[in-house]
């Protein structure tokens, strides 16, 4: 039986916390129950494909998207398990409002111990009811479930005691980075940070045997992890080239398009996206690097796409236009809020010297700002990086009501 005074402790202990998450997953559900958004564009590839294992047919393996993007399918296998429950885009959608409503959570968690409570309490309410990823439940995109997963992994390590043996700590960290990177592969940005961070921690006289052991099995179980699952699909027949980018060059090659802003182009799509286009993609990629005087330009606008841009098309697009512009400016208007507090927070050179913490997510944020400068952007992408500039944020708001504190002393 459960100790009810335990669970009274607990409960009172960690107020906040069920608190927000109770109140995050309210909203997302009216969103997901209340606003009717199409399945469209790859998300309609990837669930029909699931929809099409669920019936114990395949003819998505003939796909050329699946050919080419055969990582796709870890959140297809996923779609499909979770419709093998409950055969209901809904039920996705629902599950999907669960899984984020732990994301403010995890943002209060890890900006607690970087800036304190009070302004961890602020930034963790402002995301739940952040526009963006509120609306963004409703699409069936492959981001949700590895942005938790991936929150989970820099907490875990910022977490870890290194007077302590971790070693199982370890490969559970490792394990969750795996799994994050089959869904959607963006573990590339965490491992960099992470071989970055281990020269940190060195330099910071952290003990260097555990600290390079520790983190070699975080990396080995995370690349274990991800090509078992890969080779585990090719050997059930599941897809040809399993979780591989057999077009890698593709991104880049919309990356460095002028003409698009690098954004997506259909006309590149046709001439280089496909795994049998390869070659041309990367002669192509190379007459686009060689015009070096237009990049500058690009970077700039690129950078105003991704960090600063509003785009709820993908979740409401929709509805009335009327309505719609309404919500897409109140959203920007909070994206750019959300961008001067990081900016502000970015110039603090003394907390990044004196806080491990703070500089591994400066750390994760500067890395991903580098990958978008050189592949494919749209503003939906911003939705991977943004827990990371509220907790960013965060600083700038502990030093603000830190200067109203004072002021109230004086007084």
């Amino acid at each position: 039986m459960i100790n009810k005074k335990k669970l009274k402790d607990i409960l009172n202990k960690n107020k906040f916390i069920f608190s927000l998450f109770f109140v995050s997953l309210l909203l997302r559900i009216i969103v997901v129950i209340f606003i009717k958004t199409d399945i469209i564009s790859d998300f309609k590839t990837m669930y029909d494909a699931s929809v099409e294992l669920l019936n114990k047919t395949s003819n998505y393996k003939n796909s050329i998207y699946f050919l080419t993007w055969g990582y796709q399918m870890g959140h297809v296998l996923y779609q499909t398990l979770i419709l093998s429950l409950i055969n209901s885009p809904l039920f996705l959608k629902i599950l999907n409002a669960i899984i984020t409503s732990f994301v403010p959570v995890m943002i209060y968690l890890i900006s607690k111990d970087i800036s304190g409570e009070k302004s961890a309490k602020i930034v963790s309410i402002g995301y739940t009811i952040f526009l963006f990823p509120l609306l963004l439940n409703n699409v069936l995109t492959n981001q949700h479930l590895p942005l938790l997963l991936s929150l989970i992994f820099v907490y875990m390590i910022l977490k870890l005691d290194f007077n302590k043996k971790v070693l199982l700590k370890s490969i559970v960290i490792g394990l969750l980075l795996g799994i994050s990177n089959i869904l959607r592969q963006e573990g590339i940005v965490y491992i960099t940070a992470l071989v970055i961070y281990g020269f940190y921690l060195i330099i910071k006289k952290y003990n260097f045997k555990k600290v390079f052991l520790y983190f070699l099995v975080i990396i080995s179980t995370y690349f274990i992890v991800f090509n078992t699952a890969s080779f585990l699909i090719i050997k059930n027949n599941l897809s040809e080239n399993g979780l591989k980018n057999m077009n890698s060059t593709w991104k880049f090659v919309t990356g460095f398009n002028t003409n698009t802003n690098g954004m997506y182009s259909s006309e590149d799509a046709k001439s280089y996206s496909s795994y049998t286009q390869t070659l041309e993609a990367k002669n192509e990629l190379k007459k686009r690097i060689s015009n070096y005087k237009s990049l500058p330009e690009l970077f700039l606008k690129k950078i105003k796409i991704t960090w600063i841009n509003s785009d709820l098309s993908w979740s409401i697009g929709s509805i009335n236009p009327n309505i719609y512009n309404i919500f897409n400016g109140i959203n920007q208007f909070y994206i750019i809020i959300l961008d001067i507090l990081v900016l502000f927070t970015i110039f603090n050179i003394k907390l990044l010297k004196e806080n491990k913490n703070y500089f591994f997510i400066s750390l994760i944020l500067s890395i991903f700002f580098g990958v978008y400068l050189l592949i494919e952007v749209m503003p939906r992408y911003a939705y991977g990086f943004q827990p990371y500039m509220f907790i960013m944020s965060s600083v700038t708001i502990s030093l603000f009501l830190e200067k109203i504190g004072k002021k109230k002393i004086v007084k």
